[in-house]
C-alpha cells in the first residue's frame, strides 16, 4: 500500500533498517517524560520513510499527548495554518495565558482582528500552551513535511523547539532538505538514509505476493535506490515489459523515477479518476462537498473516489479528502496540463460561494484564468483588501492575492499599482526577498511619479534589509536624492538611513568618495541644518563622514540630546543610538537602543527590530548581563532567519569573546570576515578584530592580541577604534611595546577630552595606569574604576580591578592585590566571563589566597537574579516572571538555576525561606 502507514514485515518487531532512528526517537521521548525535553529533525529525500517513523512513534507513544501537524504544499502560503493545526487540541489552556500572549495568539488564529502579532508574544504563548498541557501528561509534537509549513508557523515552532529543555515536551520534525530551511539551523538533526541492500530486499519480498522475474526484481532494487516508498509501489506500477525496455537507461535517484513511475500509473487510470484526483489536489482544504459538486461539472461519476481509494492514492474521511502521501498531491497537480488545471479551478470556483467564501472563490477564479482577466483580477484585489483588513495574519494572504491579480491585469499602470500593493504586503510580513524581487521588476514599469518614488524607496530599503552591503547603501542614497524632489520630509529620513548604512561600510570607502556623496546630498533642499532631531543628526553625520569624529562631536552631542528629549522620535533612535555609542555616552546609548526596540516592536518593523536587538545585546554586555544579551541576540537571529534578511554577527562575536569560548569566537570571526568582505562591511571587520582582542586578553595571550589588531587606526569605524586601541595598548604593555601603547594612550586622552564622558575617561585612565610604574598608577586605576562604575560598565570595571591586582602583584604587594583580584573574579564568574574569571583566579592564587568557596547569600546575586529570586519566593511561575521582566521563561529558568547554585538551595520552593528573600523581608518592596 502507498501512504504514510508503517510498512512492516509480518512478525517483525520494528521497521526494517530503522533501529537507529527508532532508538533516537525513544530516547528523545523518554527523556522528555523525565522532564528533559528536546527536539529532533529527521531529514531525507521524499519517500525515505520520515512519515512512517512519525507514525511509528505515534503508535508506540499514543498514551501520551500526541499532537500531529501534517503540512501540505497548498497551505504553505497561508499564514499560521500550521500553528492552527498545532494548537487545535490545546484550546482548554488558552485562558491561562497572560493577556498579551493570549491576544497575539487570537489574532494569529483569526479569532479576533488586530495588528500583526508580536512574534515574541506568539512564541511564548505556544510555549505556555504546551507547558500547561505537559503538566498533565508529556506532550509529543510530530510535525511532518515542515518544508511546506508556512513561514510564520515555522518561526513559532522553532522558537518553542529551542526552549523545551526543561519541559516534558518532545518535538519531532520531518523535512526533506534541512539545508534549505534556515529556521532549523542548529537544531539536533538525524539524516534518514536509504535502506541497505539486505533490508531493501526483505521489504521488497514482503510487499510482492506474486513471483517476480529476477531481472525485474533486480531493476526494481536498483531504481528504488533504497527508498522505501519506491520499493513499495514500483513492482505494482511498472510491469516486466517496461522494466526490460528501460534496462539500458541511466540510473536515476528514487524521487525523480518515483514521479515518472507515478505519472505512468496515473495515465492508465480512467479519465474520470484522474479528473477527480486533480480536483482534490487543487482544492487545498480537501472539502468533499466542494470537490464532489465540482466533479459533476467535469463529468466525473460518483465511483471515481472509490477507485482512487482502492488504488492506494486517497484516504476518504468524513470531513476531508486526503492523499495517502503528501508527495502524491504535488505529483497529481504537476502531471496535469495547464489547460486541465485551469478547467479544474474553474469548476471549483463555480462551486465556491462568492458571498460566504469570497477568498477561495477569487483564488480559484484567478487560477482558472488563461490570460488577462480583469473580472478575476478585480475579485482578487477585493479579496486582498478584505484579507488585509481582517487580521494581521491576513496581510500575507493579501500579498498572494495582489500578486495573482497583477498577473491577470493587462493595463500596465494598474498592474504596477497591484504589484506595489503586493510588495508592500510582503514587506509588512517580513518577506523582504520576495518584496525585493517584485520591486526590482517594478522599477522599469510605467507609473505616476508619486508611486515611482514609493517603488524606489521600498526597493532601496528592502535591498538593504536583505543584503546590507555597499551597493544597497548606495541605493538608499540614490533613493533619498530622488524622493527628496517629491517629498523632502521623507527624503530627510531616508538620507538619515543612507548615512547610517554608509557608516557600516566604513574602511572600504575612501575619504574622497565620502566627501563626494555628502556634497551631493548637501545640494538637495532637505533642511539638513534644521534644529530638529533629524536635521541635527544629518548635520552631525555629514561632519563625521567628511571631517572625522572629533570635529563632529559637538553636533552629535546636540543631536543626541534632542533625540532623548523628543520621546516620540523612535524613527531616529537607531541612528541616534549609534551616535551616542560613538560619543561614549553609555546611558544615552542604552536609552536610545531601548526606545528603538520598543518602537520597532510597536510598529511591527521586522527590518529595524533585529538591528535594535543586536544593539541592546551589546548594551547588556556592557552592563555585564550576558544572559539577557544572549536572549536578544537569539531573537534577532530568529527574525533575520525567518525574514531572509542579512544576519547580524556583532553581538554573537562579543558574547563568545567575553565568555571565553575560543572555538566559537574564531568560527564566528571566520564567518564574519567572509560576510564582511562580500558585503564590504568595514564595521563588521572591526567587530571581528575586537572580539579576538577581548578573547586573547581574557586568556592572557597578549602576542595573539597584537597579531589580531595590526590594522587598528582611528578611522570611520568610530564605534570600535577606541575600544580596539585600548585592547591593543593593554597587550602592548604586557609585551613591552610601550611606544605603541603611549601613542594609543595619547589618542584615548584626546578622545576623553573631546567627549568628556565617564566611559571615555575610564578607558584613558586605565591605559595611562598601565604605563605608569610609580605610585600614580594606583590612583589612576582607582579613578578608572570609579568612572567605569559611573558608566555602568560592569565587565570593564572588573577588568580594571584585575589589571590593578596584577600590577600590585608585580610590584610585590601580594596582600593588597587580593581584594581587587577577588572582587574581579567574583564579577566575572557571576557574569559568565569564564576566561577572565580563570585568569583572575590564577593571579589570586599567586597572591597567596587559598581557593575558598564564597559564603552563600543574596549578596552573591546579580541585580536581575535578585529580582527573579524575590518573585520566585513569592510563588510566581517562570511564565509570569518572564512576562513581567520581558524575557522568556527559558531565560528565567536559567536565572533560577544560577540562583539555586549560588545560594546552595535544592529547589525553588526553598527560596521562600532564604534570608533576604522571605516575604517579610521585602513586603514593602
Amino acid at each position: 500500500m502507498l501512504g504514510a502507514r508503517p510498512a512492516r514485515v509480518a512478525g517483525a518487531q520494528a521497521l526494517l533498517g530503522r533501529s537507529t532512528e527508532i532508538a533516537a526517537l525513544r530516547r528523545l521521548i523518554t527523556q522528555a517524560c523525565a522532564g528533559t525535553g528536546g527536539v529532533l529533525v529527521l531529514h531525507g529525500e521524499a519517500g525515505i520513510g520520515k512519515t512512517t517513523l512519525l507514525e511509528n512513534a505515534h503508535s508506540e507513544f499514543g498514551r501520551l499527548q500526541v499532537l500531529r501537524v501534517e503540512n501540505t504544499q497548498a497551505e504553505a502560503e497561508l499564514s499560521f495554518a500550521g500553528l492552527q493545526h498545532l494548537t487545535s487540541t490545546l484550546t482548554s489552556h488558552f485562558g491561562g495565558l497572560p493577556q498579551p500572549q493570549r491576544e497575539a495568539l487570537a489574532v494569529a488564529l483569526g479569532r479576533r482582528p488586530g495588528p500583526a502579532p508580536d512574534h515574541l508574544h506568539l512564541g511564548l504563548a505556544v510555549m505556555g500552551l504546551l507547558s500547561a498541557a505537559a503538566e498533565a501528561r508529556p506532550v509529543v509534537c510530530l510535525v511532518d513535511d515542515v518544508q511546506w509549513m508556512d513561514k510564520s508557523s515555522l518561526a513559532v515552532l522553532t522558537f518553542v523547539a529551542r526552549r523545551v529543555s526543561t519541559r516534558r515536551i518532545a518535538i519531532v520534525v520531518a523535512a526533506e532538505d534541512v539545508g534549505d530551511i534556515a529556521e532549523l539551523t542548529g537544531l539536533p538533526a538525524h539524516a534518514v538514509r536509504p535502506l541497505g541492500d539486505r533490508d531493501a530486499r526483505e521489504l521488497l519480498d514482503s510487499t510482492v505476493r506474486a513471483p517476480l522475474d529476477h531481472r525485474v526484481r533486480e531493476r526494481v532494487l536498483t531504481e528504488a535506490h533504497g527508498n522505501p516508498l519506491a520499493l513499495l509501489h514500483l513492482p505494482r506500477w511498472i510491469g516486466p515489459t517496461e522494466m526490460t525496455a528501460r534496462l539500458t537507461g541511466g540510473d536515476v535517484r528514487a524521487p525523480k523515477r518515483l514521479e515518472e513511475s507515478f505519472r505512468t500509473r496515473l495515465s492508465r487510470l480512467p479519465v474520470e479518476v484522474r479528473r477527480f484526483l486533480l480536483l482534490v489536489a487543487a482544492e487545498p482544504d480537501g472539502d468533499p462537498l466542494v470537490v464532489r459538486r465540482a466533479a459533476t461539472l467535469v463529468d466525473v461519476g460518483p465511483d471515481a473516489a472509490t477507485v482512487a481509494e482502492a488504488a492506494g492514492i486517497l484516504d476518504i474521511h468524513g470531513t476531508r479528502l486526503c492523499f495517502r502521501h503528501p508527495l502524491l498531491r504535488s505529483m497529481v497537480y504537476a502531471a496535469a496540463s495547464a489547460a486541465e488545471r485551469r478547467g479544474t479551478h474553474a469548476a471549483l470556483a463555480e462551486c465556491c460561494d462568492p458571498v460566504q467564501d469570497p477568498d477561495r472563490h477569487a483564488w480559484h477564479l484567478g487560477q482558472a484564468a488563461a490570460g488577462f482577466d480583469e473580472d478575476a483580477a478585480g475579485r482578487l484585489e477585493t479579496a486582498a483588501r478584505g484579507a488585509a483588513r481582517r487580521s494581521g495574519a491576513g496581510t500575507a494572504v493579501a500579498g498572494g492575492f495582489w500578486e495573482l491579480a497583477a498577473a491577470l491585469t493587462a493595463d500596465r499602470t494598474v498592474r504596477a499599482s497591484r504589484l506595489l500593493s503586493a510588495a508592500r504586503a510582503k514587506q509588512e510580513t517580513g518577506a523582504f526577498a520576495e518584496a525585493l524581487a517584485i520591486l526590482s521588476a517594478l522599477r522599469h514599469e510605467p507609473m505616476p511619479e508619486p508611486e515611482r518614488g514609493r517603488v524606489v524607496l521600498m526597493h532601496a530599503r528592502n535591498a538593504y534589509a536583505v543584503h546590507r552591503d555597499e551597493d544597497a547603501a548606495m541605493l538608499l542614497l540614490d533613493a533619498a536624492c530622488l524622493v527628496a524632489d517629491q517629498d523632502p520630509e521623507t527624503g530627510r529620513y531616508l538620507l538619515l538611513d543612507a548615512f547610517g548604512a554608509i557608516a557600516f561600510t566604513g574602511r572600504h570607502l575612501t575619504r574622497d568618495r565620502v566627501r563626494d556623496m555628502v556634497a551631493r546630498t548637501q545640494r538637495l533642499d532637505l533642511a539638513t541644518d534644521a534644529d530638529d532631531s533629524v536635521g541635527l543628526l544629518l548635520k552631525a553625520l555629514a561632519i563625521s563622514l567628511t571631517e572625522g569624529q572629533a570635529a563632529a562631536a559637538p553636533s552629535l552631542v546636540r543631536a543626541v540630546k534632542r533625540c532623548l528629549a523628543d520621546a516620540d522620535a523612535s524613527c531616529t533612535a537607531r541612528i541616534a543610538g549609534h551616535a551616542a555609542l560613538h560619543l561614549w555616552d553609555a546611558e544615552a546609548w542604552r536609552q536610545l537602543v531601548e526606545r528603538q526596540v520598543h518602537g520597532a516592536r510597536a510598529e511591527g518593523d521586522l527590518a529595524a527590530l533585529p538591528l535594535g536587538l543586536n544593539q541592546l545585546a551589546l548594551a547588556n554586555i556592557h552592563a555585564g548581563d550576558l544572559t539577557a544579551a544572549a536572549e536578544c541576540a537569539a531573537e534577532a537571529h530568529r527574525i533575520t532567519e525567518a525574514t531572509g534578511t542579512a544576519a547580524l554577527r556583532y553581538a554573537d562575536l562579543a558574547l563568545a569573546a567575553w565568555q571565553g569560548d575560543e572555538p566559537r569566537t574564531l568560527s564566528l570571526v571566520d564567518l564574519a570576515t567572509r560576510e564582511a568582505t562580500d558585503r564590504r562591511e568595514g564595521r563588521l571587520l572591526a567587530a571581528a578584530e575586537h572580539a579576538q582582542a577581548v578573547l586573547y586578553n581574557g586568556a592572557g595571550r597578549p602576542e595573539a592580541v597584537l597579531a589580531a589588531t595590526e590594522r587598528v587606526r582611528e578611522g570611520v569605524e568610530a564605534g570600535y577604534w577606541g575600544l580596539l586601541a585600548a585592547e591593543r595598548a593593554e597587550a602592548a604593555v604586557a609585551c613591552g611595546q610601550t611606544a605603541w601603547a603611549r601613542s594609543a594612550c595619547g589618542m584615548l586622552r584626546d578622545n576623553a577630552q573631546v567627549h568628556g564622558t565617564p566611559w571615555a575617561e575610564a578607558v584613558y585612565l586605565r591605559t595611562q595606569a598601565l604605563l605608569e610604574r610609580g605610585p600614580d598608577a594606583e590612583s589612576l586605576f582607582q579613578r578608572s574604576i570609579e568612572q567605569f562604575t559611573a558608566a555602568g560598565a560592569v565587565l570593564q570595571t572588573a577588568r580594571t580591578r584585575l589589571l590593578w591586582g596584577e600590577w600590585l602583584l608585580t610590584s610585590g604587594r601580594r596582600t593588597p592585590a587580593r581584594d581587587p583580584l577577588r572582587t574581579a573574579r567574583a564579577a566575572f564568574s557571576a557574569a559568565g566571563a569564564h576566561a577572565f574569571a580563570v585568569r583572575a583566579g590564577v593571579k589570586l592564587s599567586a597572591a597567596g589566597e587559598r581557593t575558598v568557596r564564597p559564603s552563600p547569600g543574596v549578596h552573591t546575586l546579580t541585580a536581575q537574579e535578585l529580582r527573579v529570586a524575590r518573585m520566585v519566593a513569592r510563588g510566581e511561575t517562570s511564565r509570569e516572571i518572564g512576562v513581567a521582566l520581558f524575557v522568556s521563561p527559558r531565560t528565567v529558568d536559567a536565572h533560577v538555576r544560577s540562583i539555586l547554585r549560588k545560594l546552595e538551595v535544592p529547589s525553588r520552593r526553598q527560596l521562600r525561606h532564604v534570608e533576604g528573600l522571605r516575604t517579610t523581608d521585602h513586603a514593602g518592596a
